[in-house]
């Protein structure tokens, strides 16, 4: 686990260090609260804190107060707040402030052990519900709302970046053509394995993706031009067109739909996903099996979309 340690007295700091080091832990120490703090909003796989309640910079009790409300993004992050002498009022307010356990100086290391496993289950129990609420359960990706709260995540870090950084913004959204049928003819067990099929190979192509529901998908990226972001529905769309499915001796056969869009000044995460799925719809409409993309500003030459295989444009003025 990674560790961070506040402690302003170093002789107490050297102590707890070597008890968390002989756990093989990775221990980052500080001296001073606020030089802390900033290193744990920079670091985001922080998953223990242990603090001493009388810091310098920024207060021990601050600390516990700004991790828990970083916790509530991170969803898991235990904090251990320490402090000398039997203060019963103390304890209260450090768990008040969002501690989640409290132990007296000395620290005894079979005492600080014993916290640190149960700061690992917690941590681990923690981790595995956030991925069930977080995760559609039959294909592992993100469901509707972890996907919009991640894909807002995304433009709210690029906005603060600077303006220029939201043109890298791109989205896709794409469909299994006449899922309907596959259900109809093979069955649900079919059906599903269908959409599992779909999901992992549109999982080798990013990371931000997520179920919206049934039979339709959505994928953000944030480093590629809206030809970049072509090509890559592209790759998808043919490969999923490539890749039959076995099933109790059947051959089943699939094609799938996209349609591609990029961020727009002012755009929320809904303005950029609901272009993309405009021209999904149109690309179903025009014969499915192929890829759409909304070219709002005309930004690269036509023969370029046209030299990606299969790709049909959907020019705006």
């Amino acid at each position: 686990m990674k560790i961070v340690l506040v402690e302003t007295k170093s002789a107490d700091r050297s102590a707890i260090r070597s008890m968390l080091e002989k756990r093989q832990e990775t221990v980052f120490a500080f001296a001073n609260g606020q030089d802390a703090w900033s290193f744990i909003e920079r670091t985001p796989d922080i998953n223990i804190i242990i603090v001493s309640l009388n810091e310098e910079g920024m207060s021990g009790l601050e600390i516990c107060w700004n991790a828990r409300i970083l916790a509530e993004q991170r969803k898991s992050m235990y904090v251990i707040a320490i402090s000398g002498g039997d203060n019963d009022d103390m304890l209260v307010e450090a768990l008040d402030s969002g501690a989640d356990d409290y132990l007296q100086k000395p620290l005894q290391e079979e005492s600080l052990t014993a916290r640190l496993r149960v700061a690992e289950r917690m941590i681990v129990l923690q981790q595995q519900l956030v991925r069930l609420a977080n995760h559609d359960s039959l294909t592992n990706l993100l469901n509707r709302r972890a996907f919009f709260e991640k894909a807002g995540l995304v433009l709210k870090d690029l906005k603060r970046a600077g303006p220029e950084k939201c043109s890298s913004l791109n989205a896709i959204m794409f469909d299994i053509d006449h899922f309907k049928r596959v259900n109809d003819n093979f069955g649900h067990d079919a059906g599903d394995q269908v959409i599992r099929t779909v999901a992992k190979i549109a999982r080798a192509e990013g990371d931000i993706i997520g179920r919206l529901g049934g039979e339709e998908f959505a994928m953000i990226l944030s480093d590629q031009t809206l030809l970049g972001t072509a090509r890559v529905a592209e790759r998808i769309r043919e490969t999923i067109e490539k890749t039959p499915i076995l099933i109790n001796g059947c051959r089943i056969e699939i094609t799938s739909s996209f349609g591609v869009a990029c961020y727009q000044d002012g755009d929320s995460v809904d303005d950029l996903l609901k272009r993309a799925d405009i021209a999904l719809y149109r690309s179903k409409n025009e014969g499915r099996n192929r890829v759409l993309v909304d070219r709002p500003h005309q930004t690269e030459p036509e023969a370029d979309y046209k030299s990606v295989c299969g790709l049909r444009q959907e020019s705006r003025a």
